[in-house]
């Protein structure tokens, strides 16, 4: 899991939605008030579909008035990698609420999961959009290193250092091995001198 936070998104407003359904106001504020992470977490999944696995998690919800008097529904959210991914390359940018009923027998409504799609329902919803301060996503916190078949090591600057957190100390391609033939030639003699 990811330790990312986002801001406060709005991912339902009250009213009617762009296929023909409504949103109660009632369902807007009853998943503001009774959404709780420790009692169940609200998961987010692709399009409403939970074959592919989950892109993270609801963390806190709350509801307010907007200046047309409409209820919103709005959210923290714990991406994973594969919502970040995905908004990286503009892809399930708006949110769409599964709102549960009569949650647990309790007469309120609980938000139950919340979907990312290319095609929300409801109308003003914010669009999911990640800060890319480093652009290079791909590459964030791996480096990449060849090993040449005489064991020298040819690597990226920034991982040169990497080896001494484990205690190794590395050949690298630009250090020139130091010169052990004429020690290795005494302590062969030496052996022979000893085995006479």
């Amino acid at each position: 899991m990811s330790h990312l936070k986002t801001d406060w998104l709005c991912v339902a407003t009250e009213g009617d939605t762009v296929d023909g359904r409504i949103i109660e106001r009632q369902w807007i504020i009853d998943m503001g008030e009774t959404y709780d992470y420790n009692h169940y977490v609200a998961l987010i999944w692709p399009e409403h579909e939970d074959d592919y696995g989950n892109f993270g998690e609801v963390l806190e919800a709350t509801w307010n008035d907007g200046e047309d008097g409409l209820a919103r529904l709005y959210v923290s959210l714990c991406p994973n990698i594969r919502l970040i991914f995905a908004n990286h390359e503009d892809q399930l940018l708006f949110f769409s609420i599964e709102p549960e009923e009569n949650w647990r027998g309790s007469g309120r409504t609980y938000l139950k999961g919340l979907a990312v799609t290319d095609t929300p329902a409801s109308v003003g919803t914010t669009r999911l959009r990640f800060s890319s301060r480093r652009k290079k996503l791909s590459k964030q916190g791996y480096y990449g290193c060849v090993i040449s078949r005489d064991g020298k090591i040819k690597q990226e600057e920034r991982m040169k250092n990497w080896q001494k957190l484990f205690g190794i100390k590395p050949k690298f391609e630009d250090e020139t091995p130091p010169d052990d033939t004429a020690q290795g030639d005494d302590k062969l003699q030496a052996l022979a001198n000893a085995v006479n």
